[in-house]
Order: structure tokens, then sequence, then C-alpha cells
């Protein structure tokens, strides 16, 4: 690109800074933002170090001027490249190269040109902007923050020194020569827009906050420190910071932005956070004739809550998208009888707060969208609450802190304005059925849609074990972790399409479906040709892309189902521990009938447990249920039983023998009896 930069000789800037400020603490406090700059790369050059990638520290110094940088840049870099399109500033910026570079023993490479003539395949790991994008159009400017997001290696770091304005929108300015004197007028954007390459003006656009951060977040950056300098009415540095710590950002003209480029594995999600747990009554139960108890305490609680089986759900995403996976993948029904409740008092967003020098900072994830909805399984007294979000291009570090969510305290933040972490929120939506809750258990499951530009899941399963194995655990080091722990944890795997699989340990499960991958875009095309062909149109259910993590697929079922069959095994455990403590009687027909209660306990337990057809399950819920360890459960229930059956032949023998005693006894006596009367 030919350009001339019409400030020549910085001639405009020199003359705002003799009359508009104090030239000696201009100098110092550009100083000091060029340090803070330094140690936040050697931060991150020492952080990549450690990482052991072996590569040389780049730095891409993007319209350098006359290569004023280049001394402070050389502290941390390994290599220079420097872009300038004006040629006389390329010139001067050349020579200067040259000098640094024999200087510092680096190499320097300057080009005539802007960032579209730098190499497209070379990434950079420090990006650096020295007051560039207010002197050009506002298209260039956001495809200048493209390039450089395009131009970074994933989480680089771009240092941009640019003017600021108090406020919430920008100011456009024409700067110019009126005789000797320095002319600044206010003008509309249209017309800073046709400035760009005029001679004899200087086009400057003072940006608001929120425009370069706006910016560079669209291009996946997220700022890291900023800090205003250059104040009219400043004379030290300490007075900077005392203003930039304060919220005090009146009269500064300058800043420094400093982002970090997210990862390129930029992830679409569905998050459930699970409980199951037991409502079940150890005198009575939870019987059928109760539902419409249970129904009314929820309304009560919840007066806007809706119901799966009213009319009105039918407006419900989340009921549409359960009731379409239902009908196809089990022809209308669950195999298990439950009712499903919507409850619309939660609107979640994320809110992190972000310290610096430069002060406190939010951070909001992107959740797109978040529901609560409770399912009720009346024949086997349990009660499923699921918190679900949908979460969109969030990094690895994101979804880490999501999973975190759900055990350490970290919060959301709901439309209400309440900071509630998930167990608030279960302890809260659960006690409205006014029933005691026992045997409480809880999982986590996130279905990834989009992993970077990952294509194939099998690739992602060769390259990025340890990520996984971070999204699954919630493990904040997950990069650090030796890659066998990673394989360990991968172990329990299913999938049953290119592009989805299944990964659980423990309690926890990583459900990948690619749905805009090429092979799940090609296999919903054929999908639709046959539907077409033989039933006259596409099942809604191979369209359907819903927003509540495993709906797609039948994974959620599955692991209501695998929950149901883990809450009733859990209570039983627990009811042998009641047992057990409950003392021996010492009368034997009191213990005889404790054990045949128990054991009945027991029994029928098992079959629920064959009722909900564990023995024919599927292969993602056995995956499930092996990951959970469910099945040493039910066997140990069954040895359990065994164990009650001898002890009560062993009470009944017993009891036979104390009789047989007795009528031993008798027999003697009688006998006795007759032997007397014989003598008499």
């Amino acid at each position: 690109m030919s350009y001339t930069y019409p400030d020549k000789d910085d001639r405009l800037t020199c003359q705002l800074i003799e009359k508009e400020f104090d030239g000696e603490y201009w100098a110092e406090s550009e100083a000091r933002v060029l340090e803070q700059a330094r140690e936040e790369l050697r931060a991150f050059k020492e952080k990549r170090n450690s990482s052991g990638k072996g590569i040389p520290f780049s730095v891409l110094d993007l319209g350098c001027g006359m290569g004023r940088l280049f001394s402070e840049e050389s502290m941390v870099a390994d290599e220079i490249t420097a872009a300038e399109p004006d040629a006389n500033r390329f010139s001067a910026a050349e020579n200067e190269g040259h000098r640094v570079s024999q200087s510092v023993n680096i190499p320097i490479t300057v080009i005539n040109g802007d960032a579209s003539s730098l190499p497209q395949d070379k990434k950079y790991s420090a990006v650096i902007s020295s007051h560039v994008l207010q002197h050009i159009t506002c298209n260039m400017a956001a495809d200048m923050m493209k390039k450089i997001a395009d131009l970074l290696e994933p989480e680089g770091i771009l240092v941009m020194t640019t003017t600021y304005t108090e406020g919430e929108e920008d100011r456009f300015f024409c700067e110019s020569w009126e005789g000797e004197s320095r002319k600044s007028e206010k003008i509309d954007r249209e017309r800073f827009d046709g400035l760009f390459g005029a001679d004899s003006v200087l086009p400057v656009r003072m940006f608001a906050e929120d425009s370069i951060v706006s910016m560079a977040e669209a291009e996946g950056m997220e700022l890291l420190r900023m800090s205003r300098y250059h104040y009219q009415n400043h004379h030290s540095i300490a007075e900077d910071e005392k203003a930039n710590l304060a919220g005090e950002y009146e009269g500064a003209r300058d800043a420094m932005y400093i982002f970090r480029r997210k990862s390129s594995m930029l992830i679409d999600g569905n998050i459930c956070y699970h409980f199951s747990f037991s409502i079940f009554d150890e005198e009575t139960g939870l019987r059928t004739d109760d539902e419409k108890e249970l129904r009314d305490s929820i309304k009560k609680a919840y007066p806007d809550a809706v119901f799966m089986d009213e009319p009105k759900a039918d407006d419900e995403p989340l009921f549409r998208d359960l009731k379409v996976g239902e009908n196809f993948l089990h022809g209308g029904g669950l195999p298990f009888n439950c009712f499903r409740i919507l409850i619309n008092n939660y609107d979640f967003k994320f809110r992190l707060e972000t310290v610096s020098s430069a002060g406190k900072r939010s951070k909001d994830f992107d959740i797109r969208d978040s529901a609560v909805f409770m399912t009720v399984f009346p024949e086997s007294d349990t009660v499923q609450v699921c918190i679900c979000l949908t979460v969109k291009n969030g990094n690895a570090d994101d979804f880490v802190y999501c999973r975190q969510v759900q055990g350490n305290g970290a919060v959301l933040q709901n439309a209400d304005g309440r900071q509630l972490s998930v167990r608030e929120i279960f302890n809260e939506v659960s006690s409205c059925l006014g029933r005691k809750i026992t045997d409480v258990t809880e999982t986590y499951l996130v279905e990834i849609k989009r992993l970077g530009k990952y294509e194939s899941v099998d690739e992602v399963l060769r390259k990025e074990k340890k990520l996984i194995y971070g999204l699954m655990t919630g493990d904040e080091g997950w990069r650090h972790v030796p890659e066998e722990l990673a394989d360990e944890r991968l172990c329990n795997l299913w999938g049953s399409r290119d592009f989805i699989r299944l990964i659980s340990f423990g309690a926890n499960t990583v459900f990948f479906n690619l749905f805009d991958s090429s092979d799940a875009v090609n296999y919903r095309a054929d999908r639709m040709d046959y539907d077409h062909n033989y039933y006259g149109d596409m099942n809604p259910y191979f369209e359907m892309n819903s927003n509540v993590a495993g709906v797609n697929h039948g994974v959620l079922f599955s692991a209501e189902l695998v929950m149901v069959i883990k809450t009733i095994c859990n209570r039983i455990l627990r009811r042998q521990a009641d047992y057990y403590t409950g003392g021996q009687s010492s009368k034997l027909r009191a213990e005889i009938r404790k054990i045949k209660t128990y054991r009945g306990e027991l029994i029928t337990t098992l079959n629920k447990v064959e009722n909900l057809e564990i023995a024919e399950i599927g292969e993602m819920e056995r995956v499930l249920l092996t990951s959970q360890q469910i099945e040493p459960i039910i066997e140990k229930i069954k040895y359990l039983l065994e164990l009650l059956e001898s002890e009560l032949d062993l009470l009944y023998q017993t009891s036979t023998n104390r009789l047989i005693n007795l009528l031993t006894i008798a027999g003697l006596v009688l006998a006795a009896i007759q032997v007397l009367q014989g003598i008499l």
C-alpha cells in the first residue's frame, strides 16, 4: 500500500505536547507504559518458554514509524519484524533496525507495507501497534484488528497504544496547520473516513474504551491490562498511577491496551449440572397418588413453573427438544414414568472480575441460554434437577471454570442479581418439594459442539487428551498433567457416528457432538434423502440442535436412567447402615421380622433395577454404568441379599431347634407323667 503519513516529522504532535502538556512528564508517562508492556511480555515469554516450545519469541511492530521502539522491543524479543507503509519513515526505520540489530545481535526485518504485506503463514508471539489505529478509517481499523488476530499465535500478546476519550462514544477530529499554529476541528465520522490519504491534514479518532475492547473481543482477544496516560493536568507518573487506581480518567489523552489472543480452540458447548436424589419416606415411600401433592408444592414455590404435560409447554424450546428426542428414541415415551417441570425463575450469566494495576475489570462469559428443570420419577422415589448452560466462544479455561462452578463455591449471576453457586441453586429447587432429601448424587455433562477448527473427533482424541481431561475434571492445571494420566481418564468411550464420541470418568462425562463438522453435515444430508424417500419428510430429531446437553443422540436420557439406578442403589446401601446400627433384638421373633423387612427392601430394589432393564441396556448406558462403578454396587446388594438369606435361614434353624428342644422336653415331661401315673 502506498501511503504518506501527513504529519511530517511529527510536527503536529510536538506542538500539541508543547502547548497543552508538560513535555518532561509526557516522556516519563510514555516510558512508564512501555515498561508495563515489557513486564507483560516478559511474563508471557517466561510462561511460553516453560512449556518447552523452543520457538523464538518473535515481535511484530505494525506501523513502526521510524523504528523508535526497536530498542525497547529488543529487550524482550528474539527476533523483530516491522512494517511501515510510509516510504520515508520506512527508510529511517530500516537504518534504525540495522543499528539496533548490530547492537543487541538479534535479527530485525523491516518491510515497506502494512499488515497485508506480511507472510500470512507466519505467526508472532507479540504484536506492537503504537498510535496507528487512530489515523486510519473505521473500516480499516476493524480490518487491522482482524489481521492482528490472524498474525498472533494462540495466547499471543497485542500491545496497543492509541488515543483515549472518556465516555461511551468515539470522537473524530481533523488536525492541520493554520499558519504556524496547530488547528484541531471536531468532525463527524463520515468526514473523518474521507480524510484518509489527504495531504496536509491528520485525521484523529479519539477512542472510547469499549470501542477498542469490542473490536479486539470480536476477533477472539481478551483484555489483560489497560493504563491511561498523558493526562493534561498531570506532571508525574505517580499522578497517572493514582488516577488509574482510583478510576479517575478525565484529562487522559492516550491509553495502552494489552490483549491476549484466546486459544484458537474456541469452544461452543452445552453444560448440564445434574443432581439425583431420593424423596423416599422410610415409612410410606412416595406413591403415585402423591403426585398431586408434589405438583402443588412445586407450583406454590414457583408460580411460573411450567409442567411438560401442560398445553403451554409446547412454547418452551427445552420441552420441544425433550419431546422430539423422547418420541424418536423411545417410541413416544421413556421406559420409566416421570413428569418434568421447567423452573422459569433462573436466567444465568457469568460475571468475573480481573484485577490488574489498572484496576478491576469485569468479564462476561458468553452464555447464550440457561435453564433449570426438574424430573420426578414417582415409581422409583427419585427426583433429578438439571441446571443447563449454553456457552459460546469460550476457551479451555472458561470451560474449566464452568466445571469448578459445581463444586468449589464459584458462582453464577442470576437475572435478579443474586450470586448463586450451583449447589445453592440445587438446594433452592429441591427444597420446594417439602420432603426430606437423601442419597444425593451429582454428575457433570458437557457437550462440545465446536472445538476450534477440528473436524474429526478421532483427531481431537489423538491431539487433545490433556484438554479433554481438563474439560472433564475442571483441573486448571490440565496443561501440565502427564499424558499417561489423561490416557487413564479417557478409557470409557462410546460413539455411534464419526462426529460424536462420549468419554466418561467417574461422575464426569464429555460428549463430543461436532454439529457443524463436514461429517455431521453430510450425515444430515444423507438422512434427509433417506427420510424423504421412505417417510416423505425428515424426522425433526435429525435437524434438532438443542441447547440442553445430551438431548441430541439421547445421552441425557441414558444419563437419567443410570442416575435413577445409582440413586436406588445408594438408598439401599444407606438402609443397610440403618439396619445394622439399629441394634440386635433380644427376641428371636422380632429379629426375624426385622430381617424379613430389610430383605424385602433389597428384593424390591433389585426388582426396580431389573424393571429399568439393566440387563438389556445399550452400549452408551453400559459405559456410564461402568464409569460410575454401579454394577459392583448392584453385585454388593445381591451379596447382601445372600447374607440376609443365610442369616434368616440360621435364625429359622435356631427357631426350629428351639421348637424341637421344647417339643423334646415336652415329650419327656409327658413320658415322665405317664410313668408316674403307672407307678401310682
